[in-house]
């Protein structure tokens, strides 16, 4: 038995040791396989990821400088501010050392409401709820926040502030229209205690002034009151829009119109929480219903006693128009837009803060929605109706409810164009809608159904120098009959032969200059690259021309 168990323990001490030995063998194969492999990873690669750490780094040490960049700004901030104190006086912006003999007229033109608007000061509720870390490009300058225009009167602090941020429209402005129904809609007391702002997305100061000027023309009183006020921002304010990633799936254009909508946002909502108790964001193409302010002062206490909690109250259901803030809210709602401000929509930023607020994981999606709607009470009916036409955002038309509206909104824009020996298209036309009468601007083109490889032609009577073109396709009647598969090609009298040189973008609008080199032309035409499931209205034909001709 002894010797038995000596048996099992000698073999069992052999095989340890074999398997000792295989692994060792398997381990050195191992390591000279590895070896080898490390020894053919190709020298570019070692690089790159060298490169790659070195980038990390870099990031680090960039965080670590805006730290300390932030601290500077912060420092003028407090420097500039006590001399304002000191001398007692404002500033003078930068823009006045740079103003144009254009804006210089518009000076001498203007009253002393709209001269002292150029002379801004530090706005310091801006730099309280700006996170230098997630918009570093603020401190490119320091008086990137400091507005480049603000036309403004003593009003202090009051219970309602109304956000009106506008910018350049394609073809029509309803920013008059707005202030005149909500003016319409406030009472005496209103008019005492709301704050209307304006806030102009444009850095070009001459068209700030016209605006300024045109409000001012028109409400006089209210300026001078202070119920309206106007600012815009510095150039500094805006990113390098071509740097901003793209998203969604959208295109370039759509994400740029919507990363500068955020940001307009976001500059307009920091500076209206600090003026009011309570912040109702509009759009510049709106219509107020009549008594609206009264409708939402009582809705809004009577709510604040039911459902203390909520975070906006729903006065309309479209997009970003009509929804009413805490301004004590707001500035947790400003740093979540400065985290996704060119990712999306800024109504889709507000329904997800909304569902990070109070969506729990677990949650599901139902539970989710009527926990959001805990916080966003509604009123019963809309206060607010979008009657814009044309969209902000470049070529694109939207869809008015107001029919009242939409019958006196122009369906064609007639232009005089260079004459032309042959207008012609193999699109099938519907009714008396000719291509020849929308060239001459008596009415649209309406075509049936194009297939792919349809064209329309322009062929000028003589050599022609066209400078520009824009073709809009689309209208008010029939706002989805529009090309966004098609091509816009010209034919130079020297080449003779047809060159593409644009293409319709996701709104049916293709809109350029044609360099000089190409000029002069013999033709310029739209091809239809893709067969389209709904008929085609072109709703506007410009040839821009410098005025001249080149004889055969």
């Amino acid at each position: 038995m002894l010797a038995l168990c000596i048996k099992r323990a000698s073999f069992k001490s052999e095989v340890a040791l074999e398997l000792r030995l295989g692994a060792n063998e398997t381990s050195s194969c191992l390591r000279k396989s590895m070896a080898c492999e490390f020894t053919r990873i190709p020298h570019e690669f070692q690089v790159q990821t060298q490169i790659a750490e070195m980038q990390s780094h870099l990031k680090f040490l960039e965080s670590l400088y805006r730290a300390r960049q932030e601290d500077i700004i912060n420092l003028e901030h407090k420097i500039g501010t006590t001399s304002i104190n000191v001398s007692q006086r404002p500033t003078v912006n930068d823009n006045q050392n740079t103003i144009n003999s254009d804006v210089t007229t518009l000076l001498n033109n203007s009253d002393t409401t709209i001269s002292l608007a150029l002379r801004t000061q530090e706005l310091a509720s801006m730099k309280s709820v700006f996170v230098f870390q997630l918009l570093p490009y603020l401190m490119n300058d320091p008086a990137s926040l400091r507005p480049a225009f603000h036309m403004q009167a003593n009003r202090g602090f009051v219970k309602n502030v109304i956000g009106i941020p506008t910018v350049k429209r394609d073809k029509e402005s309803y920013l008059m229209v707005t202030l005149t129904h909500l003016i319409a809609g406030l009472n005496d007391e209103d008019l005492e205690d709301t704050l209307i702002v304006i806030f102009v997305g444009d850095t070009d100061i001459q068209y700030v002034m016209n605006i300024a000027n045109e409000i001012k023309g028109k409400f006089p009183q209210h300026v001078e009151s202070g119920l309206i006020e106007l600012l815009s921002p510095s150039a500094a304010y805006y990113p390098d829009f071509e740097s901003i990633p793209l998203s969604l799936g959208d295109s370039a254009k759509r994400v740029k119109w919507r990363t500068k909508q955020n940001l307009d946002t976001l500059y307009l909502m920091a500076y209206g929480q600090s003026r009011g108790t309570y912040y109702l964001m509009l759009e510049d193409d709106v219509k107020a219903k009549k008594s609206f302010m009264k409708d939402i002062k009582q809705f809004t206490a009577s709510t604040s006693v039911s459902v203390p909690n909520w975070f906006f109250i729903e006065y309309c259901s479209v997009g970003g128009i009509g929804k009413l803030f805490k301004s004590s809210d707001l500035v947790h709602f400003i740093t979540y837009v400065q985290l996704f401000y060119y990712n999306m929509p800024i109504d889709w930023l507000l329904e997800s803060y909304l569902a990070d607020r109070v969506c729990a994981i677990d949650k599901t999606s139902k539970q989710c929605g009527d926990s959001k709607i805990l916080i966003r009470p509604k009123y019963k009916e809309s206060l607010f109706e979008h009657l814009g036409f044309f969209s902000s955002l470049k070529g694109k038309i939207q869809k008015v409810k107001d029919h009242e509206i939409t019958g006196v909104l122009p369906n064609h824009f007639p232009h005089q164009n260079p004459p032309a020996r042959e207008v012609k298209t193999d699109i099938e036309v519907h009714d008396n809608y000719h291509i020849i009468n929308a060239y001459n601007g008596d009415t649209y083109f309406w075509g049936v159904t194009p297939k792919a490889g349809a064209l329309i032609e322009f062929w000028f009577a003589k050599p022609t120098d066209v400078i520009g073109y824009t073709f809009r396709t689309g209208n008010g009647l029939h706002p989805t009959d529009i090309l966004k598969d098609g091509v816009v090609e010209i034919y130079p009298h020297d080449k003779r032969e047809f060159t593409t040189i644009d293409a319709f973008d996701e709104f049916g609008l293709a809109e350029g200059a044609i360099k000089p080199e190409y000029a002069p032309l013999d033709a310029i035409r739209i091809r239809v690259t893709k067969t389209l499931s709904r008929w085609l209205v072109l709703s506007e034909i410009d040839l821009k021309t410098a005025n001249k001709t080149v004889e055969d």
